[in-house]
């Protein structure tokens, strides 16, 4: 899966910290940034759910309520997209503070059509780091530094930037985004839509991305 991870493709300033495909200072057997591998289910206490398997009711965690992917289109609402969020429990109505300590990874896709994507993030928690990936040591995790922004103000901000980016219409043509995933320009063009898959639930970890359907005559 061709991609550019060294170019930071998710731009919120200093409120963002976007990390580092490999991870410093550790050797790692699964990096938290290799967005082209997906994590397994599970909390790992009786081994991690693998993902192998088409059938959409067998290959549901066992180990947890909440998990999967789907997809929708960019004229989402903030309060809808919170919602959605509520009910995949990335984070519940009734946390006051909702937890701002979690790394971000970011790639860009050279061949979005084949990809199914053009951008794709991925938001692993300091809990997920340490315990899922190994990336934090005792001390590290003690220390592990807060964003400026909660989850849903980073996978929110990913939405937004992509808006901007490419287009809400598939008259947007100008955007760049015509092509990319087989349109032809005349009776199939493409309009932006998103991705997003629960991959851990245990762990929080997350995944958001952009793609494109087309809008046909």
């Amino acid at each position: 899966m061709p991609t550019t991870p060294t170019q930071i493709v998710f731009d919120t300033g200093d409120k963002i910290r976007i990390s580092p495909p490999i991870w410093p200072d550790h050797k790692l057997d699964i990096q938290p940034g290799d967005l082209s591998k997906s994590v397994p289910y599970g909390n790992g206490v009786y081994g991690y759910q693998d993902r192998k398997g088409s059938n959409q009711f067998t290959s549901a965690p066992s180990q947890e309520a909440c998990g999967g992917v789907i997809y929708f289109g960019n004229d989402v609402t903030r309060e809808d997209f919170e919602a959605l969020m509520r009910i995949l429990g990335v984070q519940s109505a009734r946390v006051v503070n909702p937890p701002k300590d979690f790394a971000v990874f970011t790639a860009e896709s050279e061949q979005p059509g084949k990809d199914g994507y053009l951008v794709q993030m991925r938001v692993v928690s300091k809990f997920g780091l340490r315990f899922m990936f190994g990336a934090l040591n005792d001390a590290e995790y003690e220390k592990f530094p807060e964003q400026e922004m909660t989850i849903i103000d980073a996978l929110w901000s990913f939405i937004e930037q992509e808006r901007k980016r490419w287009g809400t219409s598939w008259l947007d043509d100008d955007k760049g985004l015509a092509g990319k995933f087989g349109g032809d320009g005349d009776f199939a063009r493409e309009e932006l839509a998103f991705g997003f898959m629960l991959e851990n639930d245990y762990h929080h970890v997350y995944r958001i991305w952009s793609r494109a359907w087309l809008v046909t005559k």
